[in-house]
């Protein structure tokens, strides 16, 4: 995907650039001053597939270290039938001596003023961004005038429960390493479900590079069949932690939501923990509806951020996709 790359900008001592792939072993050591773990190059790849573009970068001009980076994910969404190319923001990192300037002048807002004038926008490659950043972050960029408020994460909470036999549906358990071609004929159906909501890919290709092939993690997948004919239903994805399993993703339309929900419990059954999803407050409702017996439902610290400003300076106060946004937490790189 093209960006417009722009010569660095000299900020005194500091310097703006837009960063690249070749830039991956800098930008992987700033990852682990600040985060104290290291990331690998092949899960850095998968995280930013698909595009040589990584962010903004900030440095000390007189040394060439690494001050301040603010990531970008390539992101495809659906609207009504169109294909609109987003992004995702991540990777926000400041070195631990850059940060006590919390202004227009602190590194923060450098970096991530840079990379929405550069890359969003009318004409830019994405049309908006947004992220899953911490309190302390999303406030600071509020703050700033960085961010505006899409939304934020419900969190869902379902006693584990054991399978319940139906004479219509089953659900399968797919290996590592299926094909998930089964999964394409989902990814309409969820789209018609939902027309006003911006929806985030969920093609099998998408599904597969998410699930299938993210280095060092392991996921379940369910596919729900209607059991007379085959036909998939509804797809699942979870992670399994030591005190509950988190549902990170759901593929289908609105009808099948509550096969789902049943599928995940039963597999949380199967494995002694209750299972927890963090969905958007756009459709979180629709999951409170398709079961809503052993269900707790109670706000979570995540806050879901778009870009207030872009390449032609600030944005509308109200975009069409604030309050649409249709996230579950495996939209996140994280989980």
């Amino acid at each position: 995907m093209a960006d417009r790359s722009t010569p660095p900008t000299l900020l005194s001592d500091w310097q703006l650039h837009t960063a690249h792939r070749s830039q991956d072993a800098q930008l992987r050591t700033l990852f682990a001053q600040v985060f104290g773990h290291t990331m690998g190059q092949q899960e850095w790849d998968w995280k930013y597939r698909g595009t040589d573009l990584r962010g903004s970068l900030l440095t000390k001009a007189s040394t060439g270290d690494a001050i301040a980076f603010f990531g970008g994910m390539p992101r495809t969404f659906s609207h009504q039938g169109r294909t609109i190319q987003t992004v995702q923001n991540g990777d926000v990192m400041v070195r631990m001596q850059e940060r006590g300037v919390f202004s227009r002048k602190g590194a923060l807002f450098q970096v991530a003023q840079h990379f929405f004038s550069q890359h969003l926008g009318a004409g830019a490659p994405y049309a908006f961004a947004f992220g899953f950043p911490n309190t302390r972050h999303f406030q600071l960029g509020l703050k700033l005038g960085l961010y505006r408020q899409a939304g934020c994460l419900q969190q869902l909470r379902w006693t584990a429960q054991p399978a319940p036999w139906q004479r219509l549906w089953a659900v399968q358990t797919l290996a590592a390493d299926a094909p998930l071609t089964a999964l394409d004929a989902l990814w309409p159906q969820m789209q018609a479900s939902w027309p006003q909501h911006f929806l985030p890919l969920r093609s099998a290709s998408h599904w597969a590079w998410r699930y299938q092939q993210r280095p060092g993690v392991d996921y379940h997948l369910l596919l729900v069949r209607q059991r007379l004919t085959g036909k998939p239903l509804a797809a699942l994805a979870l992670r399994l932690h030591p005190e509950h399993c988190d549902w990170l993703d759901y593929l289908g339309p609105r009808q099948h939501l509550p096969h789902a929900i049943a599928a995940a419990r039963a597999f949380a059954h199967q494995h002694q923990r209750p299972v927890q999803a963090l969905v958007s407050d756009a459709v979180a409702s629709d999951f409170c509806a398709a079961q809503p017996q052993g269900l707790h439902s109670s706000p979570s610290d995540i806050s879901i951020p778009t870009n207030a400003i872009d390449a032609a300076g600030p944005t509308a106060s109200v975009a069409p996709w604030q309050g649409h946004l249709w996230l579950m937490g495996g939209d996140s790189d994280f989980m």
